[in-house]
């Protein structure tokens, strides 16, 4: 198969190459191609690819380079992993949401539906030229908000787009913690999925070949014992998976009966926002432009940090112990990930199998209460050649419902409001975002949010603000 990574340079895929070049079918006689505006970035991480052990004896070609429309042709996916907009307007939008009440993030947010103005513009672009020169190829978007722009794509272009996440393995690290007191990834939950992007939902599923609601269902009657954890987490990540995602999971299933298959902070902040807020924002002070600018200017220089420690390896003989151990260490660019929704979508492409996907489309029917076109996330069966379609019939619990309901009807009509170019239909959903939805804070902040970014999204949306009145 050929497959083309738009950003090819980030270093997250070295794990998801070496992960599908484990399968020997997928790039045997394959072509991969890297594309970015940065060559050298990508030409480092194809040449890492290629030092692998993984990629010895396939004759996979790996190239790279900034010219999209000469390497599109023949592609059977198209992945796109990059981020959009400036650094500059999200820190900025982050000021004025947090100042305001609302919490910012790359997705469900205000600050994130900002974000998708300025990533559709790229997406639709990576969507025309494939309609052009690979119209059968899956699209595979990584770009948050993902289910913003799978909307905008499949409802708008004749390119089928799936939107995926990280996040789709989050469960099998956090319920091994949760179940069995494991810090590890384990690969025994069987699980069915429906909900939005960062807050969907375990529908129905096994634990090691039991009921999975029964076994959460010991936990809460017996109590949770904190796992020992792996020496590879920094002190924040640790917080995190403890605070947030262990935590939450708990606290959500006794509260709401509702299970997380993903615990993203975004996400979850919306099952209980203002008590998630102030825990999140209790040390929050507003930050001046100049220091803005200056942390700015020292997450870039990190990355160029990173990029250098990355091709320091480059030139060097690494063995299979560095390639199976390395990432211990706290490196876990160099970890190959088996499980990656990026792998699991490739295999099933090159024909090794049929795979039970989460992924952001159109619900198409699957999930009950929804449009066809309202954009969801939910478990789906893809096969040979990028065949996709739902794992089964599937209903959000409850206690749940009304808010994803409000969330999947933001997203798909602001990724309507991005394919017509229709400013007046962005306002009202924006307006539409089911956290203090009409009101006047949300009103101020959405005007402030369109000037802090009205150079940088598509100039059909710049008169949005007038329409926030």
């Amino acid at each position: 198969m050929k497959a083309v990574f738009v950003g090819g340079g980030s270093l997250r895929l070295l794990g998801i190459l070496r992960g599908a070049l484990a399968e020997p079918k997928v790039f045997k006689n394959g072509h991969i191609h890297l594309h970015d505006l940065d060559v050298t970035r990508a030409e480092a991480l194809g040449r890492m690819v290629m030092k692998s052990p993984e990629y010895q004896g396939m004759n996979c070609k790996i190239t790279w380079g900034d010219k999209l429309d000469k390497a599109l042709p023949g592609a059977d996916m198209v992945g796109v992993i990059l981020r959009a907009g400036s650094p500059l307007a999200f820190e900025l939008g982050t000021q004025a949401s947090v100042k305001r009440g609302f919490a910012s993030s790359d997705n469900i947010s205000p600050n994130g539906a900002f974000l998708a103005l300025k990533g559709g513009q790229i997406i639709m672009g990576v969507a025309k030229l494939m309609e052009k020169y690979c119209p059968k190829a899956l699209l595979v978007n990584f770009v948050n908000p993902i289910a913003v722009f799978s909307a905008m794509v499949n409802n708008h272009t004749k390119i089928r787009c799936v939107g995926v996440c990280a996040g789709f393995t989050n469960h099998m690290w956090d319920l091994s913690r949760v179940l069995y007191s494991r810090d590890e990834e384990m690969d025994v939950f069987d699980v069915d999925v429906a909900g939005v992007n960062h807050i969907s939902y375990i529908v129905g599923g096994t634990a090691k070949g039991k009921d999975i609601f029964k076994e959460m269902d010991k936990v809460i009657t017996k109590g949770w014992k904190k796992p020992k954890m792996l020496k590879c987490w920094s002190k924040s990540a640790l917080n995190n998976i403890i605070g947030n995602s262990c935590t939450g999971i708990l606290k959500n299933y006794e509260r709401y009966g509702a299970l997380i298959f993903s615990t993203e902070g975004d996400g979850l902040m919306h099952l209980s926002y203002e008590e998630s807020f102030k825990k999140e924002y209790a040390n929050w002070k507003p930050k001046s432009l100049t220091a803005i600018k200056k942390s700015i200017a020292d997450e870039a220089k990190a990355r160029v940090k990173m990029d250098k420690e990355f091709q320091y390896w480059l030139d060097k003989d690494l063995d299979q112990k560095f390639w199976d151990e390395h990432w211990k260490g706290g490196d876990m660019v160099f970890r190959r990930v088996d499980n990656d929704i990026f792998v699991k979508i490739m295999k099933a492409i090159a024909g090794c199998g049929k795979y039970k996907i989460a992924v952001s489309t159109p619900n198409n029917g699957a999930v009950k209460g929804f449009r066809d076109t309202d954009v969801l996330e939910y478990s789906q069966i893809i096969d040979k050649g990028g065949k996709i379609k739902a794992a089964g019939s599937y209903s959000v619990p409850d206690t749940v419902y009304g808010l994803t309901a409000a969330l999947s009807v933001h997203q798909t009509m602001l990724g309507e409001a991005m394919a017509t170019d229709d400013p007046k239909l962005l306002a009202r959903t924006l307006m539409a975002y089911p956290v203090r939805p009409y009101s006047d804070a949300s009103r101020e902040l959405y005007r402030e949010l369109a000037k802090i970014n009205v150079k940088e999204i598509q100039p059909g949306l710049r008169k949005v603000a007038d329409f926030l009145k």
